[in-house]
């Protein structure tokens, strides 16, 4: 509790998004994350995605983070947007 207080200190993230997630979710962005800024990247596309708890570890692992945008693909001439969105992030 005392780490997820020290990672979150803004009451306002806990209530809003943060919530969303259960508890091994953030247990697990505080065990392997670091920093403010990639917790709070991860726990957001987590929310968005509706990961699990081991996509969740995988996406971290493969390091999602520094992915984004880096391939190119057909996938928003081939796939509708959200699902286009999805396959370019994965």
């Amino acid at each position: 509790m005392r780490s997820f207080a020290e990672a979150w200190p803004d009451a306002e993230i806990v209530q809003q998004v943060a919530a969303r997630l259960p508890w091994f979710h953030l247990c697990t962005l505080l065990d392997k994350l670091r920093t403010q800024d990639e917790r709070a990247w991860y726990l957001a596309k987590a929310v968005e995605h509706g990961w699990s708890q081991s996509a969740l570890t995988m996406q971290i692992e493969t390091r999602a983070l520094e992915r984004p945008g880096r391939a190119m693909t057909n996938f928003e001439t081939s796939l509708p947007p959200l699902q286009s969105d999805f396959a370019r992030e994965s």
